[in-house]
């Protein structure tokens, strides 16, 4: 349950929450961990989506520069930090 909840932990379970309660929220992190792509609740959800609609859903991100902004921006961030703390171990 911890990997699912942090706040649950084994006392607080055990001193805490009833048995139904235990088995609800487990039921529901196991839901949202692995969603059943056969029932989709959200038409647009990614995890609903095959291989090649998400390769095309990633060209067109590509393609309106959202991704490649979000690189540069990592990248920049990665520089300043490289001139005030020097490089990292393996840009050696």
């Amino acid at each position: 349950m911890a990997l699912l909840y942090p706040w649950a932990t084994k006392e607080y379970l055990l001193w805490e929450i009833s048995i139904g309660q235990i088995i609800m929220y487990h039921n529901i992190g196991i839901e949202m961990k692995y969603p059943d792509a056969s029932k989709p609740s959200d038409p647009d959800s990614l995890a609903t989506k095959s291989p090649a609609d998400l390769r095309k859903y990633r060209d067109d991100l590509k393609r309106m520069r959202i991704i490649d902004e979000e690189a540069k921006q990592k990248e920049a961030s990665d520089k300043l930090k490289a001139e005030k703390y020097g490089p990292r171990y393996g840009d050696v």
